[in-house]
């Protein structure tokens, strides 16, 4: 009976002894997670095309500091091998920032608070996109922060210097040239260098040429004829000072008193650099010759390659705008080949040298024949010489005074705002008189 009762008492010391110490002591489960704080100096973020950003590079980086926050869970929670879904990391470059990529702007990064059950981002891609970049985004920050969560698996290595450089903006970009053809010429005037009488010329000093030009200031364009008396570098400076355009010209021929192309365009190259810059804007139109074909002193062959050498040494030398030749209106006409070889058709047209056509009509005679020229070529049409004498012989209606120059010029410009030269400046009293100029070619000057 003893034996039973000291059985029993061991088998329920032993069961008690079970009972009261479980062979797996559970305890409560703590996990660590850890939020690291960077300071950076200088964040770059580098958009595509479209702005969205792609990558970011820190630079100077002031301090780091760290700080541990230690969450209690619930015991009977059951750990896995699945890491935590990390919290959004705030950047300065957002979606509705990102859409304006060719600027650089200035702001901080803000943290957010809010509920962090998006998955982690992916891995940014070990090679930089194939698309070109536009421009890149510069985030300038006393202290832009970023929150960190560390992952299973290690991050993406942060840029290194051989990465390639940012883009320049796309605001550096210098625009292509427009071609001055393109556009309309305002109105102009002929001019030229020279003083004296007849058979008594000279050259009009530096200060005289300037004063001229003061006296030109209205006129957006100047029309000069050669390079004769330095009058290029001397025209390039003037005009340059008062913002005018030019006419370059060439007085080629056939004779023995023409100029060399090649040393004209040459005075301009050199004049446009030393004077200009460089810049050839201030040139709107090149004239080869000044009606040669219609004193017979060139063939339109001999035109036509004259034209079509100078433009190939001007836009060798950066000038853009159109090349072409000056003829008179029935010299075009009687030779298209000059209109088609030119970039534009340029004509002298003076209505006095009609018989029929008083002062008071000469812009309408003008425009009739400018509209023969146009519909002929199929052109822009610039006139280079209209006019009407102060002084010489009638030519039938046609009567040279100082009233009727002031009617035909009010005529003119009444039928023309652009595209026209009034001829000339001044009185050439050095010039004389021929066969069918009526006594008046010294006497068109209108100032």
């Amino acid at each position: 009976m003893k034996s039973i009762v000291l059985a029993g008492a061991l088998v329920g010391l032993l069961v008690g002894t079970a009972g009261g110490r479980p062979l797996f002591n559970k305890r409560a489960l703590v996990t660590e997670i850890v939020y690291v704080t960077e300071t950076v100096a200088d964040a770059v973020v580098y958009v595509d095309i479209d702005g969205v950003p792609y990558t970011t590079s820190f630079q100077d980086i002031a301090s780091s500091t760290s700080a541990s926050v230690v969450s209690a869970i619930a015991e009977n929670v059951v750990s896995t091998t699945d890491p935590a879904p990390a919290p959004p990391v705030s950047s300065s470059s957002s979606s509705s920032s990102s859409s304006s990529s060719s600027s650089s702007s200035s702001s901080s990064s803000s943290s957010s608070s809010s509920s962090w059950a998006a998955p982690a981002p992916p891995p940014l891609p070990s090679a930089m996109p194939s698309f070109d970049l536009a421009t890149s985004v510069e985030v300038k920050s006393a202290s832009s922060t970023l929150e960190v969560i560390p992952s299973s698996q290690a991050p993406p290595p942060a840029p290194t210097p051989e990465q390639p450089a940012p883009p320049p903006p796309a605001s550096s970009e210098v625009p292509a040239q427009k071609d001055n053809y393109d556009g309309r010429l305002g109105m102009g005037v002929t001019y030229d260098p020279f003083a004296g009488s007849q058979g008594g010329s000279r050259c009009k000093s530096d200060q005289e040429v300037a004063n001229d030009f003061d006296r030109m200031k209205e006129f957006n364009v100047v029309r000069i004829y050669g390079m004769g008396c330095n009058m290029i570098p001397l025209a390039v400076q003037n005009a340059k000072k008062l913002n005018q355009k030019l006419m370059a010209g060439v007085y080629l021929s056939n004779r023995a008193n023409g100029e060399d192309l090649g040393q004209v365009i040459q005075a301009w190259k050199s004049a446009i650099d030393q004077y200009a810059e460089g810049n050839w804007n201030m040139v709107s139109l090149f004239s080869v010759e000044n009606e040669r074909v219609n004193d017979h002193d060139m063939t339109a062959s001999d035109v036509v390659d004259a034209i079509n050498r100078a433009r190939g040494q001007l836009r060798g030398m950066g000038y853009s705008g159109p090349v072409g030749a000056v003829e008179t209106v029935p010299a075009t006409l009687d030779n298209p080949a000059i209109c088609e070889a030119s970039d534009v058709a340029m004509v002298n047209c003076h209505a006095f040298f009609d018989s029929n056509t008083v002062a008071e009509d000469a812009g309408r005679f003008v425009k009739s024949q400018v509209d023969r020229v146009q519909k002929a070529c199929n052109k822009r049409v610039v006139v280079t010489e209209s006019g009407w004498p102060h002084q010489g012989d009638s030519n039938g209606k046609a009567v040279p005074s100082p009233e009727n120059q002031r009617s035909a010029l009010s005529s003119i410009r009444s039928n023309f705002d652009h595209d026209m030269f009034l001829h000339h400046a001044f009185d050439s009293t050095w010039k004389s008189d021929w066969a069918s100029s009526f006594n008046a070619e010294r006497f068109w000057g209108i100032m």
